[in-house]
């Protein structure tokens, strides 16, 4: 005897005849208030999936093992941001059979005329988690996201235009399988001031690209800065290649200054997020300015104090720190401590007392460090022909947060 999970599609109208026929037959019928009100005539008992699941697991238990055949009914396919999941890890794959059916994604597919094997595919049902769906807009044309009643089509429209997203339109796909089906599409402006049915999806597309595009080596002309006030080309690769970023990294840039670090940081971070610190609002204004120009959506920007900002902040895996540490320790003491275990830290020190502080620092700490001088020359024109102009010197330091020893019994 085995678990049934059965995927209702989007019409629990039009099941196929295996499917009804496993409902229809269960002792014990399990899914949300709305699946069930669908199979309010069947003589079953009935177990609602509320919170917390514990309780709902314990109940199917129950149930299984007093030998009554329980059936678990899903929206779309189980297996797609669905229970199917959690169930198989929670009964063992051999106790389990799912039956999928089609997903709201693939419906919203077919009604948009897209192949559905080159859109990205994401929940923002009961979560909160944003920066996946940041990501998947800078790699791909279509995303569709399934909703809840806090993650409406009006939040997601406002929190992309907040980060300058102007080259991406909306669909909201509404009561999908019902009567009441509608199709929406419209720019993120009009979404972002309208209501739109509790039961609903979004698809996302791309209509054009930022104004320059998002990689590593980008001209310092590009970016928008004050004075000319940036870390400059040669000395942003060196930094980026020491902070040896991998794809899902979570990255902290204190002193972003214009952010040109955090911009380029966000193309090698596909999986990943930046949260940009910085104390002075007009320079925040220019990470801003930059991050919508290059489309560097998975950057965060904080405007602040750096000991207050990163009070909130996940834990990160990389640490750049371009500006601001000064001569005193005491944020430095705070980053280090808040940096995860084996993550890297990387200063840049234009000032001598700053390399001291940082040094010390990590020796005070017992942590291995390595110090490289950048001093790049660029050319300029000179009688016919270039001469080289060379850029202050920048120390560079690096340090890895030593895993702790396991204490021996």
């Amino acid at each position: 005897m085995a678990i049934h999970v059965v995927g209702l599609g989007i019409d629990p109208d039009t099941l196929p005849e295996l499917h009804e026929q496993i409902i229809t037959t269960a002792d014990v019928l399990v899914g949300g208030k709305r699946q069930l009100a669908a199979f309010a005539d069947l003589d079953a008992e009935t177990i609602p999936i509320t919170s917390p699941l514990s309780n709902v697991f314990n109940a199917i238990e129950a149930s299984y093992n007093a030998r009554k055949e329980v059936v678990v009914i899903a929206d779309g396919d189980p297996l797609f941001y669905g229970i199917g999941d959690s169930i198989i890890k929670k009964f063992g794959s051999e106790n389990v059979v799912i039956h999928p059916n089609t997903a709201t994604i693939q419906a919203i597919a077919a009604r948009a005329k897209v192949s559905w094997q080159d859109m990205r595919m994401l929940s923002l049902h009961g979560r909160n988690d944003y920066p996946p769906l940041y990501t998947a807009l800078m790699q791909c044309d279509h995303v569709a996201v399934l909703t809840d009643d806090t993650n409406i089509p009006a939040v997601i429209a406002q929190k992309l235009l907040d980060r300058g997203l102007t080259w991406f339109n909306i669909g909201i796909f509404e009561d999908m399988g019902t009567d009441n089906e509608k199709i929406t599409n419209c720019t993120l402006d009009e979404a972002s001031c309208r209501s739109f049915s509790r039961l609903n999806a979004v698809l996302i597309k791309r209509t054009g690209h930022p104004e320059q595009p998002l990689r590593v080596g980008i001209p310092d002309t590009q970016f928008a800065t004050e004075r000319k006030l940036i870390t400059k080309r040669p000395v942003r690769a060196a930094s980026l290649s020491m902070l040896e970023l991998e794809p899902r990294n979570i990255m902290w840039d204190i002193g972003a200054g214009s952010g040109s670090v955090s911009i380029e940081a966000a193309h090698l971070l596909s999986k990943g997020a930046i949260y940009s610190v910085e104390r002075k609002s007009e320079r925040v204004d220019l990470i801003r300015k930059n991050r919508a120009r290059f489309g560097a959506l998975n950057v965060d920007i904080l405007h602040g104090d750096a000991q207050t900002c990163i009070e909130g902040l996940p834990t990160p895996d990389r640490i750049f720190i371009g500006g601001g540490l000064g001569s005193d320790n005491a944020l430095l003491a705070s980053l280090c401590e808040r940096l995860q275990q084996h993550g890297l830290i990387v200063v840049n020190c234009t000032l001598l007392s700053s390399l001291e502080t940082a040094k010390n620092h990590f020796k005070s700490c017992g942590w291995e460090y390595d110090v490289t001088m950048i001093q790049a020359s660029v050319s300029s024109p000179l009688a016919g022909d270039i001469r080289l102009d060379s850029m202050n010197p920048i120390f560079i330091i690096s340090a890895r947060k030593p895993v702790p020893e396991k204490q021996s019994d």
